[in-house]
């Protein structure tokens, strides 16, 4: 196809009725880069989304929702980051679309973040130069995701290794039950085994409750409840791309709480569930780490089916001094 004329525009210029059709028919398309995701984001205090887009005289024929982020604190100065995730959307009849909106996401950034991180979610090879050239560096890193389209619950718990099935059958047979998020209350004590999960164990950061408090009010957002004798034990925090599938952010459940019950089990199984009941294709649990280095989530996630894939990231680093000393600064404090 001969190229257009291609302008930018961003946030309030864009037209919502040429942002969905974009997210409707691109095959790079998830919940990331949704209007309602963007304006998801516009409520929660810390969190900064910036959209821009390419468009020719009658169409966006590419776009990426950036969110600006920052730790609290010290950590503020060595924290600042924007990650597009999911990657950027991308017309395929116009790849040098893709060159433009990079270097102007990064003509934006300048100044205002350590590095830019496109986080793939679907295969970006054929455009890894477009990345390239304007000094994007690629990573290698893995993604799993489980095709649910067309089959039952029981057809996807069959295809999980045995300890899974296993384990979420005596949690059922003990009476754990699973469903939406009904209230705050609910919400509160979920947040509150997955913040005590981070500050614990994965030592990384933790948004703050109001951005789940976000997900929960607002399209794309889905949160899942794990209960047992009617205490919230487990969940998840999900986003829902209509007619697609549904992304598995975090989930948890509490540890130890009993030998027969494995709340995160069903908090997953909870999104199986409702990607099946509303005919949803696939069930995304998303990142699985670095290829070669060992990684326990991977292996937890494994446990369900599916497959592992290589899309990658790509990270542009506007000021590598401040690079460097966070990467470091956040492997002292997994260690701690």
């Amino acid at each position: 196809m001969v190229s257009q004329e291609m302008g930018i525009i961003r946030d309030e210029e864009i037209p919502i009725e040429l942002w969905r059709k974009l997210v409707e028919s691109n095959i790079h398309s998830s919940p990331f880069q949704m209007p309602e995701f963007y304006e998801l984001c516009r409520t929660v205090p810390g969190l900064r989304p910036i959209v821009t887009a390419i468009k020719t005289k009658d169409s966006l024929v590419s776009l990426a929702v950036v969110v600006v982020q920052q730790e609290r604190g010290l950590k503020h100065f060595f924290s600042r980051r924007g990650i597009i995730y999911g990657g950027p959307l991308i017309d395929h009849d116009y790849p040098e679309a893709l060159g433009l909106l990079l270097s102007e996401i990064s003509s934006t950034l300048k100044g205002r973040v350590i590095y830019v991180e496109s986080r793939s979610l679907t295969d970006f090879s054929n455009f890894s130069n477009n990345f390239l050239e304007h000094k994007w560096e690629y990573s290698p890193y893995l993604n799993l995701s489980i095709d649910v389209h067309q089959k039952h619950l029981h057809d996807i718990i069959r295809g999980m290794n045995y300890n899974r099935r296993r384990e979420i059958r005596l949690s059922l047979e003990r009476g754990v039950l699973y469903g939406e998020c009904e209230n705050e209350d609910e919400l509160k004590e979920l947040y509150r085994i997955l913040s005590e999960l981070y500050r614990t164990r994965v030592k990384l950061p933790l948004p703050d409750y109001l951005f789940f408090k976000a997900l929960w009010l607002n399209k794309p957002g889905k949160v899942f409840i794990v209960k047992h004798c009617n205490q919230v034990i487990g969940g998840s925090f999900c986003l829902e791309q209509p007619a697609k599938g549904i992304y598995t952010l975090y989930y948890c459940g509490l540890r130890n709480y009993d030998k027969k019950i494995f709340p995160t089990h069903l908090a997953v199984l909870a999104a199986f569930d409702y990607a099946i009941k509303h005919r949803l294709g696939v069930v995304d649990l998303m990142g699985a780490g670095k290829p070669g280095e060992k990684y326990g989530v991977r292996d937890y996630k494994a446990g369900f089916g599916g497959d592992i894939v290589e899309h990658g990231r790509y990270t542009k680093i506007q000021k590598p001094l401040l690079y460097f000393i966070g990467r470091k600064a956040v492997s002292f404090m997994r260690l701690i």
